[in-house]
């Protein structure tokens, strides 16, 4: 099924990584499911704090 999500690499200690795919398993989640919710809810709870950020979406007006 096409995606119009942007493949990311990043480093993680083994140990958040093992960790973070006990929490996805235990939500029936996937691991890229369970890390893309977790950036979504960091950024609304810092845009609570600090006002919206402002970005410039690719293909978007």
């Amino acid at each position: 099924m096409p995606t119009n999500k942007t493949p990311f690499t990043f480093h993680i200690k083994d140990e958040y990584l093992e960790k973070m795919r006990c929490i996805a398993k235990h939500e029936t989640r996937s691991l890229s499911n369970l890390l893309e919710h977790v950036c979504k809810l960091y950024i609304e709870k810092y845009e609570r704090e600090n006002g919206d950020i402002q970005i410039k979406v690719s293909g978007k007006t």
